[in-house]
């Protein structure tokens, strides 16, 4: 006979496993209601009413997912995006007009841009400037014709025709390290050296911008020459002339200067002594303001709406204004985002590039990602410039999320009418995918692995 006490030891596991089986079964209900149940979706179709249905929709799955991630070990964006696969249909008056689409998404990357420099204290990013831009600026160009070349080889392979330059707008999409995923991790640890931690957030801010501008440079570019060359590198080399990067040096000028303008316009108003310090109002109005403008006098907009942020630090007076903000962001425009991602994914590509993208985002973590930061941190490996032990190498070189910026970035080219759009919205979702449910737990229990940190008791 079994002893007694196995009755005991049944009931946990089934409290540990009611929680995937209870996602599992909503997604699945999600999926038939969306699909089988005749005009299930006629209310979400029509207008504007099925607009507000829509929109309310995604605010509650943003909600749900957050709620329900507590008790699995699943991150709440990819619950997110399973949600927007499996309620496909009743998103189509949403997902259908790209245009309108993609102006929302630029909408929600305005907003991420600036909260990303808001949480970036300007003295960890003056310190760490020279490692971080190298990461994010060299790092970058090693990342995007590195995993281009690996991207062109599997298709190669896999017998998929896929023109050179969307490889490497597919890479330069897929660049982007935000690592809004494994921050949250970051709180539950106590590094014995903080510097590791400030120098990944920092690459994680600095980067959400880079992969914006250069996603652009290589959007506008790979277009322009899209007939000069047949492979990769064919396509990659004309690409490095001077006008490319005059533009791509404009771009940036053009950014830092109106995000100075959106700093000043912060700083003077919530140290004046008559304003309400908890009035939101001009966390949102400057990054929208920032984005437009740097956007229409050639300039990235994006990076005018992360500098304004970066170079207005929240003070006392004004933590509270930045915690709702954060809490915004965090809660509901990246989720919002996550769900309309998979709402867009096209299940065929996806199931078609499954492979393909699941190897292609183990090199992504495993190869290209430690090669990127070996080759970008060399200055600072040897002598009297060495600033990082073998260990933190190592920890940078396994963070390798790619979260809410490539999807927003992947959304946005939706209506650009991209050649072989529907196998770089495929290989992407895998891509992001995959990022989000290897790097949330790995980065704890790699932490702890090298002695870098120890798990703080709650």
């Amino acid at each position: 006979m079994p002893p007694r006490h196995s009755n005991k030891e049944e009931k946990p596991f089934l409290k540990k496993i009611a929680p995937y089986l209870l996602i599992f079964g909503v997604l699945v209900a999600s999926f038939i209601f969306s699909r089988v149940i005749p005009n299930a979706g006629a209310a979400f179709r029509t207008f504007p009413e099925g607009l507000y249905l829509t929109v309310a929709l995604i605010f509650a799955i943003g909600f749900g997912t957050r709620k329900f991630s507590k008790k699995v070990f699943i991150p709440s964006f990819v619950l997110a995006i399973l949600m927007g696969i499996a309620l496909q249909p009743l998103f189509s008056s949403l997902t259908e007009n790209f245009s309108t689409l993609s102006i929302i998404n630029e909408f929600l990357a305005a907003l991420i841009l600036f909260g990303s420099g808001v949480e970036m204290p300007w003295h960890s990013f003056k310190k760490y400037f020279g490692p971080v831009a190298s990461l994010a600026l060299f790092g970058m160009l090693v990342s995007v014709l590195v995993f281009a070349l690996i991207l062109e080889a599997l298709t190669n392979i896999a017998g998929i025709d896929i023109p050179a330059s969307s490889f490497l707008l597919m890479a330069a999409i897929l660049a982007a390290v935000e690592p809004s995923a494994i921050i949250p991790m970051f709180k539950k640890l106590r590094f014995a050296d903080r510097k590791i931690k400030d120098v990944a957030i920092a690459e994680g801010a600095v980067n959400d911008v880079t992969g914006t501008v250069i996603t652009r440079f290589f959007l506008v570019g790979a277009l322009a020459v899209s007939g000069e060359g047949k492979t990769v590198l064919d396509t990659f080399i004309p690409l490095l002339r001077r006008e490319h990067f005059d533009m791509f040096a404009l771009e940036i000028i053009w950014g830092v200067v109106v995000g100075i303008i959106g700093a000043k316009i912060l700083s003077m108003w919530y140290n004046a002594e008559t304003t309400e310090r908890d009035n939101p109002a001009l966390f949102f109005a400057v990054p929208i303001f920032s984005y437009a403008l740097g956007s229409i006098i050639g300039g990235s907009g994006y990076l005018a709406a992360f500098v304004a942020g970066l170079l207005y630090q929240t003070s006392t007076s004004t933590r509270n204004v930045a915690h709702f903000f954060e809490t915004f962001n965090s809660h509901l425009v990246v989720p919002v985002i996550f769900v309309l991602l998979g709402a867009v994914i096209p299940i065929p590509a996806l199931v078609q590039t499954a492979a393909i993208g699941i190897i292609a985002s183990l090199l992504f973590m495993f190869v290209v990602r430690p090669l990127v930061v070996f080759s970008s941190l060399v200055p600072w490996m040897f002598g009297q410039n060495r600033q990082f032990t073998f260990s933190e190498y190592l920890f940078l070189s396994t963070i390798r999320e790619t979260g809410g910026v490539s999807a927003v970035l992947l959304l946005i080219i939706a209506s650009q009418g991209v050649a072989g759009i529907d196998y770089i919205f495929g290989i992407g979702f895998w891509v992001i995918f995959m990022t989000l449910i290897v790097e949330p737990p790995l980065t704890p229990w790699l932490t702890q692995k090298l002695k870098l940190a120890e798990p703080i008791e709650e």
